[in-house]
């Protein structure tokens, strides 16, 4: 399922640059273009599920959560963030620049990436 006006869909495609980080069955990492930490990087499901859907449990047979939190997990070990300390953002409801689903992975930097949470 894909949606041809998403940003994140063209991504997934090789139709939008990007630099990758990563790539398991059913996600992509990448790095942000417009990084918020010295590490700042995406994890995008490679189909288009909208976030509220996603938040909703619409994917919940499929292990959905399991599985974008598996990918995460595989980021934060590549990156060493896993030793290091590291913050996971799901924007919703306004926050988020695209519905498509998505995490931000913050690390790198002494003090807590993106201010204290």
């Amino acid at each position: 399922m894909k949606d041809k006006n998403c940003l994140f869909c063209k991504i997934v495609e090789g139709l939008e640059p990007s630099k990758k980080v990563l790539e398991v069955d059913e996600f992509i990492v990448i790095k942000n273009k417009y990084p918020k930490a010295p590490i700042h990087v995406l994890v995008i499901d490679k189909k288009h599920r909208e976030k509220e859907q996603s938040m909703k449990g619409d994917f919940a047979a499929d292990l959905y959560w399991d599985k974008l939190m598996s990918a995460a997990w595989q980021t934060l070990v590549k990156l060493g963030l896993d030793k290091t300390g590291y913050k996971i953002i799901n924007n919703g409801a306004g926050y988020n620049h695209f519905e498509h689903q998505h995490l931000h992975i913050m690390g790198g930097s002494k003090t807590e990436p993106g201010g204290e949470s």
